[in-house]
């Protein structure tokens, strides 16, 4: 029998298929098919000899791997038994003190408890109190009311109905502290008598603090970041996009956007919730899988253990697809951006895709309705402009085609296999693997060019002695956002991307004039990537040939080499750090290699002095020399200037790190004050343009 890892990957099996496909002059055959559903036709019946007689079947193939993980599927469901030891887990953490690793055990026994188990209410009793104890207090106090809820025995109840009445004192809010103190001595009457004198105690202890809070103090909830609204109010045309833009369509561009009129840089110009969107697998366990929140006490799904929510609002919106994924998103992972296509469809549901791809758009721009607006927050028309969008198959190649259908067929092979999805049909007969598999495989090819990454800010230290944090953005999701799909690609956006939550907010980051068109980038960014490294990116996945201006203007070629940070000690040129032959930047902590220059052609090792300042800066930071550390910050912010812009994220990041290494300074030297005015002013002004007025909230600062 063949074994399968978890998490288990597909691509090895698509590879070996494609293989088999090229060897045996099948894919020539594949490619001829010139509609989606020959080709899926094509796919899952064939069958080729191939080295020493060996018959592959490709449908037997894809069956085969599935029989396997379906075994799996049992892992992935619920067990009372798992449930109990890792709450015990939990309580053997929470006694050494080791309270987030008693939160994690906790939030795992609540995963695998089946929905009506009695360590359901005892592992949100027992989180409440590790929540406490790492001041979470709003959040105890909703795992003491699910404890509640689901049956958290009334003969221990007297240690769940003090630690509520803390967490209310603990928030100032003295009107519930009261009402909370009062429901704690109704329940004295049915304490057990070995508990009771425990609790009367308590009971007065709780009763002096209560006293002893003065009324209106109340801590103030963390409220969500607001949606800002967009510039000029939203469009009637086009749905999510404000109104100081508009939708055009010719022939070299296809669908774009234009300013309609000037728009100054920080402008909000699109707002958009994902028509869907999925988690990434390694986010699972600590991101709500509805809105990819990440949460300290989510809630899980009643009948597997791979999904969470933030609450049980976000349990219910969810319950659309995750229907259909229950127990199996172990298989779903395993493929990728196609889960995101096979979401597409279970978001849709089957009536309103057979509605869509059957209907006539001969008479109008696709995407548009009968009343000529793109997109929309009604389900027909919102599907309408993402099955419209540009699937790429004329230009994409065989081999890749022949890996979008397996993974379609993978999928719906095992949605239909197990659960109730193929019922949607309403003409009394069952949906079929080929029907379902045609549908997603339009999609993966669209969402090959169209899918967006779902960020998080987040902070990191490089170790736990480290006195400094990174900020990095995380990609945590996939998402189709199919109104911003419409901006064409330029390695110099004018826009930033930034996200809510799952929503997607677009601001501009230039000024742009009345009939210039905004762009958003793709990925290859003309400060990121060299020019060789975008164009083969943007060939590969996008299929066109960039002619921005950085891809079409010389002078940015010479701009791409002075990333390396270092100019020649002669002529004072752009150089690169050369060892082996190789140009590198990261090698600069030794004194092997030669310095290049670009512009006067010399060749030398580097000085000792410029080694030098190179392995000091790292050590500087860590040894806390700040006012030394100062003189080299300002290096790096003027390069990290130099490559990205005076306006750019990358810049506001460093002149961030900047600022607390100033304000070290000047705490023992006044005339740092003065430069550390000025850096913190140059950082809110390059934030609120790329993140709103509300910059500091969003970076979690």
């Amino acid at each position: 029998m063949m074994q399968v890892s978890d998490p288990y990957s597909a691509q090895p099996l698509f590879d070996k298929l494609t293989h088999v496909a090229v060897k045996t002059g099948s894919l020539h055959r594949f490619a001829r098919k010139r509609n989606l559903i020959d080709k899926v036709k094509f796919c899952w019946n064939i069958s080729v000899v191939y080295d020493k007689g060996l018959r592959i079947s490709f449908k037997n193939e894809l069956q085969q791997i599935l029989k396997i993980l379906y075994k799996k599927c049992d892992d992935h469901g619920k067990s009372e038994e798992l449930a109990l030891e890792a709450k015990e887990k939990g309580s053997k953490e929470y006694v050494k003190k080791k309270d987030v690793d008693a939160q994690h055990s906790f939030t795992e026994s609540l995963r695998l408890a089946p929905e009506d188990s009695p360590v359901l209410p005892l592992a949100y009793g027992n989180r409440s109190a590790v929540l406490f104890q790492l001041k979470k207090y709003k959040e105890a106090l909703t795992d003491i009311k699910r404890a509640v809820e689901s049956g958290y025995p009334n003969s221990i109840l007297h240690k769940l109905l003090p630690r509520r009445c803390l967490c209310f004192i603990k928030l100032g809010d003295k009107i519930r502290a009261e009402a909370a103190l009062e429901l704690c001595k109704k329940h004295v009457s049915v304490i057990p008598n070995e508990a009771k004198e425990k609790y009367q105690k308590t009971l007065q202890d709780l009763e002096k603090k209560v006293k002893e809070l003065q009324p209106g103090i109340i801590a103030k909830p963390d409220e969500p970041l607001p949606l800002p609204a967009l510039y000029k109010g939203e469009s009637s045309n086009v749905t999510y996009m404000s109104c100081a833009l508009e939708m055009r369509v010719n022939e070299p561009f296809g669908r774009y956007v234009v300013a309609a009129e000037p728009i100054q840089r920080g402008s909000v110009v699109f707002v958009e919730k994902p028509y869907a969107a999925i988690l990434l697998p390694e986010y699972h366990r600590t991101h709500c899988h509805s809105c990819f929140m990440p949460t300290a006490n989510p809630i899980p799904c009643r009948s597997c253990r791979d999904a969470i929510f933030c609450n049980e609002e976000c349990r219910e919106k969810a319950h659309v697809w995750h229907q259909y994924e229950c127990g199996i998103l172990h298989i779903l992972s395993a493929v990728g951006i196609a889960h995101l296509a096979l979401r597409v469809i279970l978001v849709t549901g089957w009536k309103v895709y057979s509605k869509i791809s059957t209907e006539d758009v001969k008479d109008r721009i696709p995407g548009l309705n009968n009343h000529r607006v793109y997109g929309g927050r009604n389900p027909t028309d919102a599907y309408r402009a993402v099955y419209h969008l540009m699937p790429h198959l004329d230009t994409s190649c065989p081999e890749d085609q022949l890996q979008y259908c397996l993974a379609a067929l993978l999928l719906s092979s095992a949605v239909l296999d197990k659960t109730l999805f193929s019922k949607q049909k309403n003409d009394g007969q069952d949906i079929t693997v080929i029907q379902l598999a045609t549908a997603v495989m339009r999609h993966i090819a669209q969402l090959v060019a169209n899918a967006h990454a779902i960020t998080q800010v987040v902070s990191e230290r490089p170790d736990e002695s480290s006195h400094f944090e990174t900020v990095a953005q995380k990609r945590i999701a996939s998402a189709i956002y199919p109104t911003a799909s419409l901006m064409n690609h330029s390695c110099q956006p004018t826009i930033i991307n930034s996200f809510i939550n799952e929503w997607l907010v677009v601001r501009t980051i230039q000024d742009v004039k009345q009939g210039e068109q905004v762009y958003n980038c793709y990925g290859p960014h003309y400060c990121r990537q060299t020019y060789k490294e975008r164009q083969e990116i943007l060939k590969h996945q996008y299929f066109f040939l960039c002619l921005c201006g950085p891809c079409s203007q010389p002078q940015y070629r010479l701009r791409e080499a002075a990333w390396s940070g270092f100019h020649c000690e002669s002529c004072k040129g752009i150089s690169t750090w050369t060892v082996n032959g190789k140009r590198t930047t990261d090698d600069s902590s030794s004194n092997h290699g030669l310095m290049a220059c670009l512009e006067c052609h010399r060749m030398e090792k580097p000085s000792h002095e410029l080694v030098q300042i190179c392995t000091k800066v790292s050590a500087l930071h860590e040894d806390g020399d700040f006012v030394a550390c100062c003189d080299i910050l300002r290096e790096c912010v003027r390069s990290v200037e130099y490559r990205y812009g005076t306006q750019s994220v990358e810049l506001g990041h460093e002149l961030l790190k900047f600022s607390d290494v100033l304000e070290q300074a000047a705490a023992k030297d006044d005339r740092f004050n003065g430069e550390l005015h000025m850096v913190t002013s140059r950082i809110d002004k390059i934030f609120t343009i790329n993140y709103g007025p509300l910059w500091k909230k969003y970076l979690r600062l």
